[in-house]
């Protein structure tokens, strides 16, 4: 196996701090990401780097630690050397356009981990209803959207495997049930947003609900308010739910609706391939994709 450089600074980094709060400070990361990188790490050496508390490097760890040291300090020497070159951390300006959903969750970890892997390079996130034709128009490198059509110029890769469930409000009768049915939800409108923002998503959802036979009246309102509205939401958004409302999963065979990443890979500049790269390792790490992430 291989051990890329920034596992090594992470683990040097809570040797010489003393333990992982103090070592996230000093990353500039929160302090769970950074605890569950490095078990994943001695899970896959086999070996265990340092003893919890306290927390202190045990005769493995130390082992890895001079090594590492060594490494980092080797590769940092030669990237000095050789300037801007093709080992030099990629920098430069990548624009984001994404879904409002994706911003509850999505946009701020790939934000945090691009800030850990690569600080050269600033993320400039833009909220669109359709990051597809922005990506198309030139106003977007990179996006993350839902129920793109296929474009021969555009790269796609999952990026999270959703799924939809139902919003309710909170006095409903069945906002405290373990599942909720559609044909439960006979005579209840369909709040939804308007089409016109995003037709394909929207057209979508709305495919998937009536599969089941049921057909609801829609009002393009997102927020259902009364005890006979419901909206549906993809799974990333359930822990950013406002209060008064709640979220029960559907016991209908509903399709996944998938969040999306695109780009032109004829055109992607490295800046751009970096962070796709990071997108989907973030995926991986997160369990966000299926065993095969290329399909």
């Amino acid at each position: 196996m291989s051990v890329d450089l920034r596992l090594m600074r992470y683990v040097i980094a809570v040797a010489d701090e003393g333990g992982f709060q103090n070592a996230a400070r000093r990353l500039n990361m929160a302090q769970p990401p950074l605890s569950r990188q490095i078990r994943d790490l001695e899970r896959q050496l086999g070996v265990a780097l340092f003893e919890r508390r306290p927390t202190r490097l045990t005769e493995a760890g130390r082992q890895f630690v001079a090594s590492a040291r060594r490494i980092v300090e080797d590769a940092d020497r030669l990237v000095r050397e050789l300037g801007r070159d093709d080992l030099a951390e990629p920098a430069g300006t990548v624009r984001l356009g994404y879904l409002p959903a994706a911003g509850f969750d999505t946009v701020p970890e790939l934000t945090r981990v691009l800030a850990e892997e690569h600080p050269g390079i600033t993320l400039e996130a833009v909220k669109h209803w359709a990051p597809d034709r922005a990506l198309l128009d030139g106003e977007a490198d990179v996006v993350l959207t839902r129920c793109a059509p296929a474009h021969a110029r555009l790269a796609r890769r999952t990026l999270r495997r959703e799924h939809l469930v139902a919003l309710l409000p909170a006095t409903h009768p069945k906002a405290l049930s373990g599942g909720v049915a559609l044909r439960d939800l006979r005579g209840h409108t369909f709040c939804y947003f308007p089409r016109r923002r995003a037709p394909a998503y929207h057209d979508a959802v709305l495919e998937a609900l009536s599969s089941t036979g049921e057909d609801f009246t829609v009002w393009e309102h997102p927020i259902p308010n009364d005890p006979l509205n419901f909206t549906v939401i993809p799974s990333s958004t359930i822990p950013h739910v406002p209060d008064g409302l709640a979220v029960v999963p559907f016991t209908d065979p509903l399709p996944d609706f998938d969040l999306e990443l695109l780009w032109n890979a004829r055109a992607a500049e490295p800046v751009t391939e970096a962070v796709v790269a990071a997108a989907l390792r973030l995926a991986r790490r997160e369990g966000w994709i299926p065993e095969n992430p290329w399909t």
